[in-house]
């Protein structure tokens, strides 16, 4: 009995143990999922004309929800109310589900976070202002129109953005100069007619790191802390500086390429960390770019691979570009930089304007000589301090700490000897992808050294270490200088300072950071769409509280190139105002070059140095002349957009939402994918045979004859009918079919070709690209 007794005694407390250690497991459980952190519910276009209607809507349907006004007012971040309907709001993930199954909402997602997508190249591709035949006289320098910069801000006493010469604002402008932590009304003038800044988003995700640091350099205001948003926006509309430089490089006149267009400023971009911007800003941003009138939009950030679809919603870019051109304004992404990998491009929705980065003629070529008189190159923009004399120069791994650990081939942090390296210049080869040579840089100064030579895989793009010289060099150099080492008795070298050099490179080349299609989310929507300079651009950039700066800085990235394509919109649209979005697009891509400098096809920066294909830079480089005058536009309309939206799958009810119109998806334009009348033709699964519907409309003289001109991808039959189009007044709009026909009997990889009609005068090109499909899983 006893024996029994004690027994059950220990299984009651064992089961009241497990019980409770239950409890206990399922108490942080609950408060994890009560836990508030912001959702944006999307409610597509707006019910209510009145946004203060729309707005009273949003606040009832919150109240609803979480009991009370007071709690939904607490709640609320951002209620979407000018160019589409929605709101970000604090709620739990319960709650969260609950407002999603209210009829109103499209879709109820977290909060995420997008990145930033981090001169002469005007004169390069085409741009001089000295001459009366350039675009800029024809457009009248983008005056009138106003470029929207969604970005990290501006530094509004920049140079680049003095309003002397400037028109009067239009009329049609509705936004306001927004006061804030050094930025007050009178940081805005006719050039920068308006800034606004949102950070409840970004603020709640980072757990008030920008309201509650006093340490950060961020400023409360429309102010650029980090300096990508003054150096876009100066791209874009940046009036004419003379004896712009950096350090003494790259020295000439900047301006961008609308340079009396108009500034509209929209800060969603913070430096906690360095770049980061969340959904609900942007989308609020978008939201008063539409109230406010902008023209052209550039965003040059977005988000990392696997891709959205563009009704899921947590693309806010894809969201907000779909409302703000359906309201005519052009918006202009950067395609990203995870190239040279293919299928990498993001920014892929078919309403956007999608930009690959290429280089420009211009370099910084930096001898290294040797002491046995031999002289080689590298590229460097570090133009401080350099010791002009011969001094030791030896290799990294000769001097590593600790022999044994593969650390100082690349020059990791703490791996060389500090005796050894004193006074050396060091050489470090680049072996994995968690170094660079700023890193490396560090490294050597910690260890004594005096200067880095870092040799690596041609990558684009130059920084500055700052805190001693460096010099960029391929393995190739890098292989010659360590031969040098093993064979000298005493090796040494000099550095030289960094030249600029103009003309001497074959250019435009794809950069090998540029990010690259097809596209994981719409392969039949080619991306990117166009090309432009990206490489070492030199533009405006804040002081960083130092006297020394010239105000300009060279940064590299699709970021660069974004804003250059968004300057060429606001020309297009200064000189052709009635033009829809997708006309601007379609003169952008039609145009572009596909030749070099030297008349050779552009190449591509990456692995292979390959002849440049439309996934690596769509339609081609960026041509502003001749997109001017197109010749034909590729036009596309808001229900074009959304019967392809219709033929991704999507449901008229989930469609009807979001544009909250009556159109319904229409079975018979069911191949809507292939037929969408973009400026290219994607056909990524071709067995047999497909035909390819597209449209025309003259822009160019009433009576026009244009000839289809075909070049046909390998291993497959094209077929254009009809072969002639015959414009007359009375017919502005032609269609005509494009027939291919696969003559491969084996699965093979996408091929490339193109369709230009011409007339005589011009040629209006657009990319091919068809894979072969026989073999399905």
């Amino acid at each position: 009995m006893d024996t029994k007794c004690s027994r059950r005694k220990i299984q009651l407390l064992v089961t009241s143990a497990l019980l409770l250690l239950q409890n206990f497991l399922i108490i942080p459980q609950i408060l994890a999922e009560e836990t508030s952190t912001v959702h944006i519910v999307y409610m597509g276009d707006k019910i209510y004309h009145n946004p203060e209607t729309t707005k009273k809507f949003h606040h009832k349907m919150l109240s609803s929800l979480l009991g009370s006004k007071e709690d939904a007012k607490n709640s609320l971040l951002y209620s979407y109310k000018h160019g589409f309907s929605g709101f970000a709001a604090r709620m739990t993930k319960t709650q969260a589900e609950d407002i999603a199954k209210f009829p109103e909402v499209v879709s109820v997602i977290p909060n995420g976070i997008h990145k930033l997508h981090t001169t002469r190249s005007w004169d390069f591709i085409g741009v001089h202002h000295s001459s009366s035949k350039t675009v800029f006289a024809e457009s009248n320098y983008g005056e009138g129109t106003i470029i929207g910069v969604i970005d990290t801000g501006i530094w509004p006493e920049s140079a680049s953005f003095n309003d002397e010469a400037m028109g009067n604002i239009p009329s049609r402008w509705k936004g306001v100069c927004q006061v804030g932590e050094n930025f007050n009304s009178t940081n805005c003038n006719k050039k920068i007619i308006g800034a606004r800044w949102f950070l409840k988003g970004i603020n709640d995700h980072t757990k008030n790191l920008i309201l509650g640091n006093n340490d950060t350099s961020e400023y409360l205001s429309a102010r650029d802390a980090i300096g990508h948003g003054t150096h876009t926006a100066s791209t874009a509309a940046g009036y004419f500086v003379e004896n712009a430089n950096y350090k003494g490089l790259a020295s000439g006149l900047a301006r961008g390429g609308a340079p009396l267009a108009h500034l509209a400023i929209y800060k969603v971009c913070w430096d906690v960390p360095v770049g980061h911007c969340s959904d609900a800003d942007i989308l609020k941003a978008f939201d008063m770019a539409i109230h406010d009138g902008v023209d052209v939009l550039t965003v040059s950030l977005g988000i990392d691979i696997p891709l959205f679809s563009y009704v899921d919603h947590r693309d806010t870019i894809a969201i907000g570009s779909f409302h703000a051109t359906s309201k005519d304004i052009t918006v202009v992404c950067s395609g990203g930089n995870s190239g040279p990998i293919s299928q990498t491009v993001t920014n892929t929705a078919p309403w956007l304007i999608t930009v690959a980065a290429t280089t420009i003629d211009r370099a910084f070529p930096t001898a290294i000589t040797l002491r046995n008189n031999l002289t080689l190159w590298g590229q460097s923009i570090d133009n401080g301090k350099h010791n002009l004399g011969f001094v030791g120069l030896t290799y990294s791994e000769r001097i590593a700490r600790d022999p044994s650990v593969d650390l100082a081939k690349d020059c990791q942090s703490g791996s060389l000897n500090e005796t050894k390296a004193a006074g050396k210049i060091v050489l470090c080869f680049s072996v994995s992808d968690q170094q660079d040579i700023v890193s490396a840089a560090l490294t050597v100064k910690e260890a004594g050294g005096i200067g880095l030579i870092y040799a690596q895989r041609h990558e684009d793009g130059l920084g500055e270490c700052g805190i001693l010289p460096c010099i960029k060099v391929d393995y190739e150099v890098g292989t010659q200088l360590l031969t040098y080492i093993r064979r000298a008795r005493f090796p040494a070298a000099r550095m030289s300072l960094p030249k600029t050099v103009i003309g001497k490179w074959i250019s435009p080349r794809v950069a090998s950071f540029s990010s690259r299609g097809p596209s994981t989310m719409s392969p039949t929507v080619l991306k990117p769409d166009i090309a432009a300079p990206g490489v070492d651009i030199l533009a405006a950039f804040p002081p960083k509280r130092t006297k020394k700066s010239s105000g300009f800085t060279i940064l590299s990235g699709t970021s660069m190139s974004c804003p250059h394509v968004a300057g060429i919109a606001a020309l297009i649209k200064s000189e052709h105002p009635t033009w829809s979005p997708a006309a601007i697009r379609s003169a952008l891509v039609t145009t572009a070059s596909q030749s070099g400098t030297d008349g050779s096809l552009i190449s591509e920066e990456g692995s292979t140095n390959k002849a440049a294909d439309p996934f690596d830079i769509g339609g081609g480089h960026v041509d502003p002349n001749k997109a001017m005058n197109a010749g034909l536009i590729y036009n596309i309309t808001t229900e074009d957009y959304i019967q392809f939206l219709c033929s991704m799958g999507h449901n008229t009810a989930s469609i009807r939402k979001v544009t909250k119109t009556t159109t319904s998806c229409n079975k018979q334009k069911s191949k809507t994918l292939i037929n969408l009348n973009l400026p290219s033709i994607s056909i990524p699964n071709l067995k047999r045979d497909t035909t390819v519907v597209r449209a025309v409309t003259n822009v160019g003289n009433i009576n026009a004859v244009y000839k289809a001109v075909v070049k046909t991808p390998y291993g497959i039959k094209v077929k254009v009918e009809p072969q002639i189009l015959r414009f007359k007044s009375d017919t502005k709009v032609l269609t005509f079919n494009v027939s291919f026909i696969s003559t491969q009997k084996l699965h093979g990889n996408y091929r490339f070709g193109s369709l230009t009609w011409t007339n005589g005068e011009h040629l209006v090109r657009i990319p091919v690209a068809v894979r072969t499909i026989q073999f399905e899983s």
